[in-house]
């Protein structure tokens, strides 16, 4: 039996009207202007696949029912980035999470900390040149509705999918998150401060305060990603 951990990143290939809306009202009627730096949205899908065929097969089967399903994405409209692993193994279709981080920083012209988070672009010390000031953070927030229907129904009907397409055995499917991820690059003193900050921008306590996420029909998971600094282009 094989296990297969999937997760699904989707976004699309050009601008992103809802992110920059969300972007414009925090920076100029929220007052997040001197600390939120940049701000990016993806969709994502977490899945866990069991199967009686091979992980190859499983893989390969996933890779053509999400393409031509729209649940997931359009490749006219989208970029996405699987990434597939089991034991024994790893596949991984379009650039990797790392990859998308890395691009991320570039475009604001930033770079992670080699000392104390994950190195975006891979460029020595010596080849950085390091505006001073306040640090930046990079914060990963997970936003999911409460109610499982969707993600069950994604599950369900990837689990018939996936079983007519294998022709051999079983295949059972679990869909532990379908969320809205947002990435915030975020100015603070210390990683406590970004991630207190990047709640603030999250979520919605009144007019002024929170965007990202309604606490009455969802939850939102926060994840620091590593220390990122200013640098000159």
């Amino acid at each position: 039996m094989a296990r297969i951990d999937a997760r699904l990143f989707v976004g699309p290939r050009g601008a992103d009207l809802a992110a920059s809306t969300a972007y414009l009202a925090l920076v100029h009627k929220m007052g997040f202007g001197d600390r939120l730096v940049g701000l990016k949205r993806y969709d994502f899908f977490h899945l866990v696949i069991e199967s009686e065929a091979t992980a190859e097969k499983t893989i390969e089967a996933l890779t053509a029912t999400l393409a031509r399903q729209s649940t997931f994405y359009n490749r006219n409209k989208h970029m996405y980035s699987l990434e597939c692993r089991w034991r024994g193994g790893e596949r991984v279709e379009g650039p990797t999470h790392q990859a998308m981080a890395s691009g991320f920083a570039k475009t604001m012209g930033i770079r992670a900390n080699r000392q104390t988070g994950i190195d975006f672009d891979g460029k020595t010390e010596s080849k950085v040149s390091i505006v001073n000031g306040s640090p930046a953070f990079l914060i990963e927030v997970f936003v999911q509705d409460d109610d499982r229907a969707g993600r069950d129904a994604i599950a369900a009907k990837l689990t018939r999918e996936l079983t007519a397409s294998v022709g051999r055995g079983s295949v059972k499917v679990q869909a532990p998150s379908r969320a809205t991820v947002w990435w915030l690059a975020v100015r603070a003193q210390d990683e406590d401060a970004a991630m207190a900050t990047a709640r603030q921008i999250t979520v919605t306590r009144r007019r002024d305060e929170g965007l990202l996420m309604n606490p009455n029909y969802q939850s939102a998971e926060f994840v620091s990603a590593g220390r990122v600094d200013t640098v000159r282009s």
